[in-house]
């Protein structure tokens, strides 16, 4: 009988930590992005998390918001203009700054985020510069 107890006590923690669990982002490769970005039905954001002089220098066509990650660690009032709906597309320059940006719109309440896993260092389409 305590073993049954035990058992269905062990299930109860494992089932409301797993509905406790926090949403997670995605990581996407080019070619996925290419076909967000080709995708106009789905209103993304295309948020590039660089600062403002990288993103001068080289960016992706259609990355038209630029959000530094740098200011966004201190400041995600940044945020509040944003629908949290929508979708997110976050790059960096190899994936590292948006990862921590992903996991800080996913804490504000964006439910849907993808991350460009190599950044613009691994993108191998058109770039632009400003």
């Amino acid at each position: 009988m305590k073993k049954l107890l035990l058992l269905i006590a062990s299930l109860l923690i494992v089932v409301t930590l797993a509905a406790c669990s926090s949403p997670e982002y995605t990581d996407i490769n080019n070619d996925e992005l290419r076909e967000m970005l080709a995708d106009t039905e789905a209103n993304y954001y295309f948020i590039d998390v660089r600062t403002r002089e990288e993103y001068d220098n080289e960016h992706v066509p259609g990355f038209n918001l630029v959000i530094d990650q740098y200011i966004l660690e201190e400041d995600r009032s940044i945020l509040d203009e944003l629908d949290t709906s929508r979708p997110v597309v976050l790059m960096c320059r190899t994936g590292n700054r948006s990862v921590d940006a992903s996991n800080i719109f996913l804490e504000y309440g964006f439910t849907e985020v993808y991350n460009l896993t190599d950044g613009i260092v691994g993108w191998d389409g058109e770039t632009t510069a400003e």
